[in-house]
């Protein structure tokens, strides 16, 4: 596959030790060993030997730290690159850790190793140390599905679950599977999107692709490979075995009986060497050419020693505690086994310096020279004489400046040096060239024997290369009534807030319906026709746990409805009319962007989201305009609004203006001091801090020099706010969290306001539907994206247990990082500290909470942030306002206490730098949990990109921001009227508030004696039946109708009758509301169409429509009524004369 870095490794073909080096490698008699090569010039080199071959390519990293960042250097080289982490190996019975992502990654590898085609993998050593199943074991659990083979549906799903495939009501992520009569669902692990397979009887009629989220076809296929979704399928031989080793193993009873019953055990993995004889490794899976790369041999070995010495610890602690099994010892080779394995003849070493490698003797040698790239100022002389020199040398110069590859040539053009620019580089590298390539390289390397200096991004500007990150389509959105579960609250638009007590099924006048069954205060009953689910939302906005239920008939609702509706109506009106006043206000018009602002942007480390950049570009054009700017920038937790604050800054001092920058904690000051000061580093911007870290000498001082305006930014807490802070020149105010300062605070910040840009930045994401609402009435930019350098953080769920918490937090230290340990109870925080200490004697532990003194509070968090202490044991006070990149492990104790939303933004907390995050939501072990418990915890189990937990933890976030935006007083009125029905009032109020038409609507009561429900032989699950009835009642027009009816015919086949009678319901509901229709009324031989005295018809042209229908009759009196009449007509015929003379009233509409 041509890439285009072709002429890189054409290059090297011109030097006598590559080709020695690529020669002993192809005629197999190395060990090899290579020196003089820094980290860019062994990433070039191992793509280069592997683009040169046909065959699989293994690199072995030191730690999984090293294997991430070789892969993400390599990706750039080769895409189809792929990384094979390590598997986590927890030894105690219970204590089964499970990452999907991980776990995924390593099967994608090793399949791709057991195919035919080429595979380029990177592996950290631990990796390939741990032992594995048969090679044979993955073939035999890899099917084939063909169109027109024969196959029973039983048969197939039989197969699939075998094969580790989790069945679910609906498949949404890889490794799930879905079963509805003649179809079946199946995401396959190595698939970009999940296959449906359709059967006539035993034959596999069709199949194609479909989209995860919406469940609609999109590709038909042939056929479909499906991999096993386990490391472990488990044939009967190996489960014969595993009953055998487990028997007589208390702690291992339930596993014996899942194995007795066919199944699977969760931890089945952490026992692999119980079912598996053969000791095998990754090296099992490769052919027999392969090349295998060691990248630093000498670090590699202390990085296996390290790994097998304390996973011998553990295993030996485990034993200890009459917990785990003898046989577990073998899950992780010993090193020297290992490198004898690697002792071959197509194996090289990479080393930087010339030194020996005892574990694996070297039988050639190969030398390099090389240089390493520096890194350059944007701007300054420092390249210009560099790209002289080589030229001087006869040396061709490569700049690979990604996107930035015209402004780099102005730059250059400026430093009187000329270069041409390309797209890309698809020719061989002409002597003495100096080239501009718009591609992007990891980094830059050198090599003076082959007169070559390649020049990458990271070099020029700081720019850290990362692979594009896929924008990930939001899930959020999907929560509707079909995440319903019994018991559940629900609103419905006309009666309030009452229990879900499931689907009912009743025979009126011989004709079957579905009602979904309500319970409200007092035991009251109330039976919802499945047309009217458009009306009714599951309640989310409270505490659900201590929401009250409606009492029906008794007015209440209707009056919690008037009171929100009249303080949305006010709150609109207000916002409005602060919105122009604003407008109309004139404020500085700021330039447009300095050349060092361009220097400034190009310098950040990393490529900024698409949302960033619209956001940056809305901020920009805010302060280029003579209006004073009033913008919202919302986004996640660390998903890069201060990266896109500090550039507004910088703009700002660039026209001589001051900013000051508003933050709610003296931690989160020094750290967004640390921050701007890094940034701007080589500007003539000063940046200066306000917060009790600076003495009270200090203080005095800066604040001096802020009134003489020689400060170009100050941040600080509410002490910023004190008044004797005076600006000599204020422009811009950034306030960081402004919810979290207090009233009195909110007053002088209102002041502060008046005539200066303001950017106020909030960490709760809001709702969507609140952002389209307030668009024109509240500049708001919103971040959805995370930035590209984020890795997702694998998520544990898992039994509290000693033997996990020392393993998860000596892992931690020994890359380098830190741990925080959430923990609830601040009663007997410091007794679990002690506990931890024993535990752990070889970290650093310290503790906060809210209860502690503010300053002593404040010391902790500023030890740990500098790095005095390994581990932080904390309440929830980490939620919000900390950003540690060192911190990328968590332990939350007794997680089933929490919320989701909550366990999401702490979650949120770990893996904000370039490691992999690890989140261990802990429970206790043997513990009897509440019904209320038990539900969340398995909610926190589902807590996955593609689970209703998401999706709740999610809408819960939004209802916090919506309420950090709107107050606490509209917060209080969506707890009591619900999330969806507060959306629903608000989007009106501020359509009335800026003048926009607002047009009536009228709740149509349809009464249709014929069967009208959708049967459970077509959608067995209740939840799916739930799904279609709201989307059938959601339908508006013909085009969503032919919608909902191709998504049936998709998912579950030929419509039936009472499907389709359910169809056509909700269209002439729908049409029915458009023409003012208050009741639709049909029985035998009669039709009765009841207007509102609003309808909005023109009487002429209804007139004369009626006169043109049979047996239609114009009935006065309170309201007009429409009667069709035709003699022994069943209720289906009158249906039909009904949907005409509604079609025939359409044009009359005013």
């Amino acid at each position: 596959m041509q890439t285009g870095f072709e002429p890189l490794y054409a290059v090297l073909d011109n030097s006598p030790e590559y080709t020695r080096l690529a020669d002993t490698l192809a005629r197999g008699v190395g060990p090899v060993g290579v020196f003089g090569l820094g980290e860019a010039h062994r990433v070039h080199i191992e793509a280069a030997l592997h683009a040169g071959r046909a065959g699989t390519t293994l690199i072995v990293a030191p730690s999984a730290q090293a294997a991430q960042r070789i892969y993400e250097e390599l990706v750039c080289y080769h895409p189809d690159a792929m990384l094979f982490p390590i598997r986590e190996m927890p030894l105690n019975a219970h204590s089964y850790v499970q990452s999907q992502e991980l776990s995924f990654r390593r099967l994608r590898a090793m399949l791709r190793l057991l195919s035919a085609e080429s595979a380029l993998i990177v592996a950290p050593i631990e990796a390939v140390m741990q032992r594995m199943a048969p090679p044979d074991s993955i073939r035999s659990f890899t099917h084939t599905v063909r169109v027109g083979m024969e196959v029973s549906p039983d048969a197939l799903m039989k197969k699939f679950i075998d094969a580790g495939y989790t069945r679910e009501e609906v498949c949404e992520g890889r490794g799930q599977l879905a079963r509805r009569g003649g179809y079946i669902d199946i995401f396959p692990v190595t698939a970009e999107n999940p296959v449906r397979i359709e059967f006539f009887g035993d034959e596999v009629d069709t199949m194609r692709e479909f989209d995860p989220i919406s469940q609609r076809s999109t590709d038909n296929i042939g056929f479909a490979l499906i991999p096993p979704a386990t490391e472990l399928p488990l044939d009967r031989e190996m489960r014969q075995r595993g009953i055998a080793a487990l028997r007589g193993k208390p702690h291992y009873a339930a596993e014996t009986e899942t194995l007795r019953e066919g199944g699977t055990p969760a931890n089945a993995l952490s026992l692999l060497p119980v079912f598996c004889r053969e000791e095998l490794t990754i090296l099992d899976y490769l052919p027999d050419d392969a090349v295998t790369i060691l990248d630093e041999p000498a670090r590699i070995d202390e990085s296996a020693r390290f790994a097998y010495s304390q996973f011998m610890d553990g295993f030996a602690q485990v034993l200890r505690s009459g917990e785990g099994h003898e046989l577990q010892a073998g899950l992780l080779h010993a090193p020297n086994g290992v490198f004898a394995r690697l002792d071959r003849g197509r194996t090289a070493m990479l080393f930087a310096l010339t030194r020996s490698f005892q574990p694996i003797p070297m039988r050639e040698l190969v030398k390099f020279d090389t240089r390493p790239i520096p890194r350059y100022i944007p701007g300054d002389t420092a390249l210009r004489d560099d790209i002289s020199l080589w030229k001087q040398k006869g040396f061709s110069v490569l700049l690979y400046a990604g996107e930035h590859g015209e402004r780099l040539r102005d730059m250059l053009l400026d430093l009187g040096v000329e270069a041409a620019v390309v797209p890309e580089l698809d020719r061989p590298i002409v002597e003495r060239e100096t080239l501009i390539v718009g591609r992007s390289l990891p980094h830059g390397y050198e090599y003076p024997a082959l007169r070559l200096a390649v020049i990458s991004e990271y070099e020029l500007f700081g720019a850290g290369f990362r692979p594009a990150a896929k924008p990930k389509k939001r899930n959020a959105d999907k929560l509707s009534l079909y995440d319903l579960t019994v018991g559940d609250l629900v609103v419905h638009e006309a009666h309030g807030i009452g229990r879900f007590t499931g689907v009912n099924t009743l025979v009126v006048d011989g004709k079957t319906r579905d009602y979904i069954e309500l319970t409200y205060s007092a035991g009251d009953k109330l039976f919802i026709p499945t047309d009217q689910l458009d009306r009714v939302q599951k309640y989310i906005g409270g505490d659900a746990e201590k929401q009250k239920l409606s009492r029906l008939g008794s007015g209440e609702w209707q009056k919690t409805v008037a009171r929100t509706r009249s303080s949305v109506r006010s709150l609109a009106f207000d916002l409005v009319k602060l919105y122009g006043e604003r407008s109309r206000q004139k404020g500085f018009r700021f330039s447009p962007d300095t050349e060092w602002q361009q220097r400034l942007e190009l310098g950040f480390p990393y490529r900024e989201t698409a949302d960033q950049l619209r956001s940056i570009k809305e901020i920009k054009a805010d302060m280029e305009s003579d209006r004073i700017m009033d913008r919202l920038l919302c986004g996640d937790v660390g998903y890069g609004k201060t990266e896109v604050a500090l550039r507004a800054a910088f703009k700002c001092a660039m026209d001589g203006k001051q900013c000051a920058f508003l933050v709610p904690t003296t931690i989160l000051a020094q750290q967004h001091y640390n921050t701007l000061s890094s940034h701007y580093a080589g500007f003539p911007i000063r940046v200066e801090l306000v917060s009790r870290f600076r003495t009270p000498k200090e203080l005095q001082e800066v604040k001096r020099q802020v009134a003489a305006g020689t400060v170009d930014v100050l941040i600080g807490t509410h002490a910023l706010l004190a008044k004797d802070v005076k600006f000599k020149d204020l422009g811009l105010l950034i306030i960081d969290e402004e919810q979290r300062f207090g009233v009195n605070h909110k007053e002088q910040i209102k002041e502060m306001k008046r005539n200066v840009d303001v950017l106020t930045l909030s960490a709760t994401p809001i709702p969507r539907t609140l952002h389209m609402s307030m668009s024109g009435i509240r500049d708001m930019s919103v971040i959805e994206t995370p930035p590209e350098a984020r890795y997702p953080v694998q998520t544990y769920v898992v039994e509290y247990s000693e033997a996990l918490v020392r393993e998860a937090v000596l892992k931690e230290l020994g890359r380098g990082g830190q741990v925080y340990i959430v923990y609830n109870r601040v009663s007997t925080m410091d007794l679990f500290v002690d506990e931890l200490t024993k535990l752990i004697p070889e970290a650093h532990i310290a503790y906060a909470h809210g209860q502690m003194h503010e300053r002593q509070l404040e010391n902790a968090m500023l030890d740990f942030l500098e790095g005095k202490f390994d581990v932080l044991v904390c309440s929830t006070i980490i939620e919000s306002g900390l950003d540690i990149s060192n911190v990328n492990t968590m332990i939350v104790v007794d997680a089933d206490n929490m919320g989701l939303s909550q366990l999401y933004q702490l979650r949120g907390r770990v893996g904000r730098g370039q490691r992999l995050g690890y989140a261990y939501l802990t429970y206790r072990p043997n513990k009897v949990l509440s019904e209320v418990a038990d539900k969340r915890l398995t909610a926190i189990r589902e807590f996955t990109q593609f689970g209703a937990g998401f999706r709740i933890a999610m809408r819960d976030l939004e209802i916090r921001g919506a309420g950090d935006i709107l107050g606490a007083e509209q917060h209080g009125h969506m707890a009591q009227v619900g999330y969806e029905m507060y959306c629903k009032l608000i989007d009106s109020a501020i359509r009335e508030a800026k003048g926009e038409e607002v047009k009536p609507v009228f709740d149509t009561v349809m009464e249709i004696p014929i069967d009208a429900n959708i049967p459970k032989k077509y959608i067995a699950r209740e939840t799916g039946r739930m799904e279609m009835y709201k989307r059938i009642a959601s339908i508006t027009d013909i085009d969503s109708l032919r919608d909902v009816q191709d998504e049936l015919i998709d998912r579950y086949g030929d419509i039936p009758r009472s499907v389709q009678n359910l169809l056509d319901i909700s269209l002439y509901k729908a049409r029915a509301s458009e023409l003012g229709i208050l009741s639709f009324t049909v029985k035998a031989g009669e039709v009765r169409l009841v207007f509102s005295e609003k309808a909005p018809l023109d009487g002429g042209k209804l007139f004369l429509a009626v006169q043109k229908l049979e047996g239609a009759v114009l009935q006065g009196g309170e309201s007009v009524t429409l009667v069709l009449t035709k003699k022994h007509a069943e209720s289906e015929t009158m249906f039909d004369i009904a949907k005409e003379a509604v079609n025939a009233l359409l044009s009359c509409i005013e």
